[in-house]
């Protein structure tokens, strides 16, 4: 398998309990630390065209001060809520920024805001010094509390099975499900795919082998946002040839509407500053069993290296003319 992996699981915590109580027991069975923080979603467009960005509650796990999980909100977990008269209060900003710079500087509280930007609060939300809004109130369901992805850091080969098997056992103990439309997000490094017959092979090979592929790796029928490359983007990647420049072809891709919910995310290999420089494999089911999760790692896996393998020949190749140019080199030095 590809390593290291980064995982994201989607659960439902049960009734009358949150993504709050799988978090400290996260913070407590690593012997870890429970740090309070938001999680910045795109929601879209508001009427106006300005971005709506909601900030959720959320929380990090922290163990010997570095990160291991987060715990936060999803917004295409829905169908499994409760119907609710009891709302919770939410926060959204129609400024991408400072919905980022939140999600990094507020530790579930709005303080450093009110102190970096000389905000005050009122009945909506929060100002700034002329009466521009910052942060704005908004209800939501309180059923939104219990969903919670859980969201693990990069783990090598020797720690993936464990930690997987760790945290799914702690989730069922405490009562945790899965959602009917959930799903297992997993994060591969992009960097060595990224070339110009890597892009065009793994868009040509999955759009090709895609029904072998999901026939293996199970896809939940009811999970949001899958779907195979959009025919402009195949129709882009096949017309392309290896000698063009990786920049101009990952170009080409976005412009043919390239996107993020599809089976296999590609922006963080092809946009020039990736949040996530990843492939992330989006077609995994759900699932709190720790080894069909595995063997659907190792299918997901084995699609990229595949892929990879591929480019071994030319590697080859370009090695032996390496060789043979350094020893025709020697030779004319030595008078051959």
């Amino acid at each position: 398998m590809r390593f290291p992996v980064g995982l994201e699981l989607e659960l439902l915590a049960p009734a009358g309990k949150t993504r709050f109580d799988l978090a400290r027991a996260l913070a407590k069975q690593a012997g870890g630390a429970l740090r309070l923080s938001f999680k910045y979603h795109g929601q879209g467009v508001l009427p106006d065209g300005r971005p709506d960005c909601h900030l959720t509650p959320a929380a990090r796990v922290l163990v010997r001060g570095k990160w291991f999980a987060s715990v936060v909100d999803d917004p295409t977990i829905v169908d499994d809520l409760a119907r609710t008269p009891e709302f919770m209060r939410a926060a959204r900003t129609d400024d991408v920024r400072l919905a980022a710079w939140i999600e990094r500087s507020c530790p579930g509280h709005f303080r450093p805001l009110q102190k970096t930007f000389a905000a005050t609060e009122d009945e909506a939300g929060f100002v700034d010094p002329w009466g521009q809004p910052l942060v704005r109130w908004h209800q939501v369901s309180a059923e939104r509390a219990r969903v919670c992805e859980v969201v693990l850091r990069p783990l090598g080969q020797k720690e993936l099975a464990p930690t997987l098997r760790r945290v799914m056992k702690l989730a069922t103990s405490l009562g945790f499900t899965v959602p009917a439309e959930a799903a297992v997000h997993a994060h591969f490094d992009a960097a060595p795919f990224r070339s110009t017959a890597s892009l065009r092979r793994l868009v040509l090979a999955w759009s090709k082998e895609r029904a072998v592929y999901l026939s293996r790796l199970k896809p939940n029928p009811r999970c949001r946002k899958l779907g195979p490359f959009p025919p402009d983007v195949v129709r882009v990647a096949t017309e392309a040839t290896d000698e063009l420049p990786f920049e101009t072809l990952a170009a080409g891709l976005l412009l043919a509407g390239l996107h993020r919910a599809v089976d296999l995310n590609l922006l963080g290999l092809v946009e020039r500053f990736p949040k996530q420089p990843t492939i992330e494999v989006r077609c995994l089911p759900g699932s709190l069993d720790p080894e069909a999760t595995l063997q659907a790692l190792s299918d997901a896996s084995a699609f990229l290296e595949s892929v990879r393998e591929l480019d071994a020949p030319d590697a080859v190749r370009r090695t032996i003319r390496h060789v043979q140019r350094a020893r025709g080199q020697k030779d004319r030095v030595r008078g051959v």
